[in-house]
């Protein structure tokens, strides 16, 4: 339970706001009279705890619908924790009233803190393979094939029967197969790739996955419109919800720039590059409205250092971007 602080020496900015988190939590669920006396009483005892719950409630007033896409974007993830929170619920109608806010309280700061910095635990629980946000990696698969994972990815593997098989479940990684005689077979999002040896890399992003070919050559399927692409050297496809898309002529150095730490894009949605950008930092960004998520740039960004690369879009776009305690950064118009 939270007490009030009313005569404590002044404390860490961070401090505050998380006590605000909590406390907006917990104001805007079922708060007892005791809990208003309490929050009151918090609220009151410095002018820092005003400004902290003010900045809070302002930015979830702003967030409630990039809040619903993100939890629908990431059903499977967060079904483990509701089932959790359901079963918490159910034991709840057995105790009584104080440890059932207490629980409640619980719940929601747990849930908020997992979706806040571990988004992805349940996911990486059926990963075979998984690199941390800032850190890219190099994995040997059990026949010898050498994947580099972006940082913030995450894969399985399947090596038994008559295929190869891998699926790719977040980030990019890019594959260098060794020739066996089976297919190596690569699935991701709504499609898959198919090879015996070559060298290739696929990237997961938001509803589009994007495959690009470096040597040897790729069958490139769609699971939504049953197309079938055969992409040769410095080509790449992308392919979604909307089917396969155009075989279209790539650079390279552009397209795996991620495996040297750079980030080269033309043309591209500013929510897509956000996207990338955020799996090397901690903490999560949201974009608010559609039109500015889907506007185009084009750039060069480091993502070694993915601080520099926000504030280097911001100058190029315009955007708002605020954050709190350094670990939620919202950008709006």
């Amino acid at each position: 339970m939270i007490s009030s602080q009313d005569s404590q020496p002044p404390r860490p900015p961070e401090r505050v706001e998380q006590e605000a988190i909590a406390w907006f939590t917990r104001m805007n669920g079922e708060p007892s009279a005791g809990d208003h006396e309490n929050f009151n009483r918090w609220r009151n005892a410095d002018p820092a705890h005003e400004r902290a719950y003010r900045d809070v409630s302002a930015t979830w007033a702003s967030t409630d619908a990039p809040g619903e896409r993100v939890a629908a974007e990431e059903a499977d993830t967060l079904s483990g924790y509701l089932d959790a929170i359901g079963r918490n619920r159910h034991r709840r109608r057995k105790l009584n009233g104080q440890i059932a806010t207490f629980t409640t309280l619980l719940a929601l700061v747990l849930g908020f803190t997992i979706w806040l910095e571990h988004p992805d635990v349940l996911q990486n629980l059926a990963a075979d393979h998984v690199t941390e946000r800032g850190q890219r990696g190099t994995v040997m698969l059990a026949d010898g094939t050498v994947v580099m994972l972006d940082a913030g990815s995450a894969l399985t593997e399947q090596m038994d029967g008559d295929a190869r098989r891998v699926r790719l479940l977040r980030g990019a990684a890019y594959f260098d197969v060794v020739p066996t005689g089976r297919p190596f077979i690569v699935e991701a999002g709504q499609g898959e790739t198919r090879v015996t040896g070559t060298a290739f890399s696929v990237e997961l992003r938001d509803d589009d996955t994007v495959v690009t070919l470096a040597r040897g050559s790729v069958g490139v399927s769609s699971h939504t419109d049953h197309r079938k692409a055969m992409l040769e050297p410095k080509q790449s496809v992308s392919y979604g919800s909307a089917g396969l898309g155009p075989i279209r002529q790539v650079s390279l150095d552009d397209a795996l720039a991620w495996r040297d730490g750079r980030l080269i894009f033309e043309n591209a949605r500013l929510e897509d590059i956000v996207s990338q950008i955020g799996r090397y930092r901690s903490g999560r960004i949201i974009i608010l409205g559609s039109g500015l998520a889907g506007h185009r740039v084009s750039g060069n960004l480091p993502l070694d250092d993915p601080d520099a690369a926000l504030a280097s879009l911001q100058a190029t776009v315009g955007f708002r971007m605020n954050g709190i305690g350094g670990r939620l950064t919202i950008i709006g118009p």
